[in-house]
């Protein structure tokens, strides 16, 4: 038996309860002032309120688990106090398997384009928005599965967290 501990699982899209408003859904809201008031911090706050299992709260110890990002590095994010980086932003929606409507709202709060949004987009940009993509609907992608497959590609992984790794902390 391994000394791994069991990775929490992120229920999919199609195991939530169906949104009733889309607005509310991304922005916390169907009023237009919230969706230009909102900010980085207040939608990840709400997307980790909406991600658990039986509509409880992610927590931030939870986040770090799935994602690879430190636990107080999400803090910060969550306080509005430190800018997310690119590869960051990836793993965290990766990890809460994010709808891809909610993952653009909160790139576009970050100020960072989304993989695959340039014209020429490279391999890593494709593996990366591959998972993104589908995330929210597949058990199969995972940040983990990610690093693996860019680490196969001879791409930079999003951190490290991979398969290889025994101990998840």
């Amino acid at each position: 038996m391994s000394d791994r501990k069991k990775t929490p699982r992120i229920p999919l899209f199609s195991e939530r309860k169906v949104p009733h408003n889309i607005d509310s859904y991304i922005y916390g809201s169907d009023s237009a002032d919230n969706k230009e008031t909102d900010t980085f911090a207040d939608a990840l706050s709400r997307y980790l309120s909406d991600s658990g299992v039986n509509s409880k709260k992610v927590s931030a110890r939870k986040l770090c688990i799935i994602s690879g990002v430190s636990q107080s590095a999400v803090y910060y994010y969550l306080l509005g106090e430190r800018r997310i980086s690119y590869e960051t932003l990836c793993a965290i929606c990766i990890a809460l398997r994010l709808h891809p409507m909610r993952q653009r709202h909160l790139f576009c709060k970050a100020h960072i384009m989304m993989p695959c949004d340039e014209p020429y987009p490279n391999r890593r940009d494709k593996i990366i928005r591959y998972y993104l993509d589908n995330c929210a609907f597949s058990d199969k992608c995972t940040v983990i599965a990610c690093n693996d497959e860019l680490i196969r590609n001879e791409c930079d992984p999003l951190n490290e967290l991979f398969s290889e790794k025994e101990d998840i902390k």
